[in-house]
């Protein structure tokens, strides 16, 4: 297991649920749809909900926030 994935699974299990830019600003991973992929394909049960929200220019944009099963 890497130190990202650790930091991820840490993180998950102390705030329940993850964002693109949590990840970024409080774990500094850059990449977490590929972190996530990795713990689940080593049998971790992680979530992924889509989210939508309007951004500062008042334009749609998606993320996926992700989950600890």
């Amino acid at each position: 297991m890497t130190n990202q994935q650790q930091r991820l699974l840490d993180y998950l299990k102390l705030n329940q649920k993850v964002s693109p830019l949590e990840a970024w600003t409080e774990l500094g991973i850059y990449r977490l749809s590929d972190v996530v992929f990795k713990l689940k394909k080593q049998g971790f049960g992680i979530e992924t909900e889509r989210k939508s929200i309007m951004n500062r220019f008042d334009e749609p944009c998606s993320f996926a926030e992700y989950k600890l099963l």
